[in-house]
């Protein structure tokens, strides 16, 4: 017969080390996808002005001047707003 202590997997602390392991690899998994999503919507200054439809130099340009992304915002085809990055990409304004 099986004990009613024994039934309880959490006072086992293998199944809470298990559980706590699981739960981090499902963290870890999580913060990956999230980080490729950002790598993925990320684009050079050559890659936004072929999206924008202008060329390299005036984005860099443009890029620390007030207003950039409601310019960025304007020349989009989707309406994106874009914002430069440290690493010297742009990303969409959040």
């Amino acid at each position: 017969m099986v004990e009613s202590s024994d039934s309880n997997l959490l006072n086992r602390p293998e199944a809470v080390i298990f559980v706590l392991l699981a739960a981090l690899f499902v963290l870890w998994d999580t913060y990956l996808g999230l980080l490729d999503d950002v790598e993925a919507t990320a684009l050079s200054s050559r890659q936004l002005a072929q999206r924008l439809g202008t060329n390299p130099k005036t984005i860099r340009r443009r890029k620390s001047q007030p207003g950039f992304s409601e310019w960025t915002q304007q020349l989009d085809p989707d309406g994106i707003a874009w914002v430069y990055c440290s690493g010297g990409v742009y990303a969409p304004r959040a």
